[in-house]
């Protein structure tokens, strides 16, 4: 009856401190009573794990989610500013477009004109070429006759001169035949009677004499009118064929002119040519462009509709945070609900439990300190929780209270460490976002010197869990 009742008493302690026991037959009820307890209790173990763990991944996703929607907006207004300022360069584009396809056609007139006034003027030329032909072989045959007149007239001074000659020669005669007359005239009065037929003979002889020399004189006159008027038309043919010379000489510079001008109007042809085709690619291109402006202001539409889209997708998932907040903050009550009840002895949770908590806080600790070094050395902004409360080792910390003299001096210790180590995280975000790159690298060192004592801690705080668990002493007794 005492083994009974010992038994019994012993089945009593162990389930109320919920250790382990032996079952004996006799304790049947209370064996299965223990079992079940037992057994509760590893399901709590589980349901807190589980529930730290979707929790953790709780407060994961909805920094996530907040940080893609914050992106997701700034992209949005990003690509609703794109979109407007492409519709409104495409816009500008059309109208630069249309104005280039007007100034294109004026031009393409212009070019026609020129084209036109450019046959006109060729034909001008040429026709020019034909007047300066006919010009320049008058001009020869003026110069030629002019030439064969002012030798003529050479000719003609030399008769004059002879008649000089000759009327010098007349006047001589004249003057001598007058003396001779008057001689005989002396000679006849001297002889009286007979004398006086011969008188009337010396008489008409000297009237003779001065019939000669007057008409001589007046021949004289004349032949010296004829020397001045040979003379002055010689000046005139000499300066007649010195200016026919002249116009010759500026119809052969006119005739030159001419011909480079042919020879230019030739290459302006050529080129008026080479822009005629060169305006019908630019034509083409003006229909490919006009073509594709079209095309960007269609592909615009689809570009706003889909931000419109993107908006009210990003709209969309900013209000799924929201629920998520409140599903994590249902957790995080659940949990520390749990914390709490793992201070009594019938949901008292395994040391190794607690073990595994930690050494994932461990791994989310060191996964959080990785992105933080990447910030220091790409300059960068990347997902980081800096709310301690709320990360792996936060989680985890703020969840269980442990009781035990052993663990709580180094657990209480922790907080202000860990806080620290947030509050880089939150100089490193500030400073990335407002671009002050030199600061990166002095707040990284900060912070792994301080992830470094951290670290040193948690291994501490591991130590003494395992020691304790080898004495099957849990934390929270």
């Amino acid at each position: 009856m005492r083994m009974r009742k010992k038994a019994y008493d012993n089945a009593i302690q162990s389930i109320s401190r919920l250790t382990v026991m032996n079952y004996e037959p006799a304790n049947g009820e209370l064996n299965s009573i223990h079992q079940r307890l037992t057994n509760g209790r590893k399901e709590f173990e589980q349901a807190v794990t589980g529930t730290m763990d979707a929790i953790i991944q709780m407060s994961a996703m909805d920094l996530a989610l907040e940080a893609n929607v914050e992106t997701a907006e700034e992209i949005s207004t990003s690509v609703s500013a794109a979109v407007g300022a492409i519709s409104k360069s495409a816009e500008t584009t059309a109208g630069i477009a249309s104005e280039v396809a007007k100034a294109h056609e004026n031009l393409t007139g212009t070019i026609i004109e020129v084209s036109d006034a450019s046959e006109k003027i060729m034909e001008e030329i040429r026709h020019s070429e034909k007047e300066l032909t006919s010009i320049t072989k008058l001009s020869s045959s003026a110069m030629s006759t002019a030439k064969e007149m002012k030798a003529d007239i050479y000719g003609l001074i030399d008769i004059i001169q002879n008649m000089d000659q000759v009327i010098t020669a007349i006047n001589s005669i004249s003057a001598q035949t007058n003396l001779l007359a008057l001689n005989a005239s002396i000679e006849a009065a001297r002889a009286g009677e007979a004398g006086r037929g011969f008188a009337v003979v010396a008489e008409e002889i000297r009237e003779l004499a001065d019939g000669t020399k007057s008409l001589t004189g007046r021949m004289g006159a004349f032949v010296n009118t004829i020397r001045d008027a040979s003379r002055k038309s010689s000046n005139s043919v000499d300066t007649t064929v010195a200016q026919l010379e002249h116009i010759n000489e500026n119809i052969q510079n006119v005739w030159e002119i001419t011909g480079h001008n042919r020879t230019g109007m030739n290459r302006i042809t050529d080129s008026v040519s080479s822009l005629a085709a060169v305006s019908e690619e630019i034509s083409s291109s003006i229909n490919e462009l006009d073509h594709q402006t079209q095309y960007v202001n269609d592909q615009c539409r689809n570009l706003k509709d889909d931000a419109d889209a993107l908006a009210l997708s990003s709209r969309s998932i900013g209000e799924l945070v929201e629920p998520a907040k409140i599903i994590e903050n249902h957790l995080d009550t659940s949990v520390k609900r749990m914390g709490n009840m793992a201070r009594d002895a019938f949901y008292m949770l395994d040391n190794q439990i607690i073990l595994n908590c930690l050494n994932s806080a461990i791994t989310a600790h060191q996964n959080w300190l990785h992105t933080l070094k990447n910030m220091a050395q790409t300059g960068k902004a990347e997902v980081l929780q800096t709310d301690c409360t709320k990360c792996g080792f936060g989680r985890f910390y703020y969840t269980f209270k442990p009781v035990n003299p052993a663990v709580t001096g180094i657990w209480s210790a922790l907080e202000d460490k860990h806080k620290t180590l947030h509050s880089y995280g939150t100089e490193m975000l500030s400073s990335v976002r407002e671009g002050h790159t030199e600061a990166l690298q002095q707040i990284w060192k900060k912070a792994e010197t301080c992830s470094r004592d951290l670290l040193s801690d948690f291994h501490k705080l591991i130590q003494i869990i395992e020691s304790l668990s080898n004495a099957q002493v849990r934390i929270f007794e």
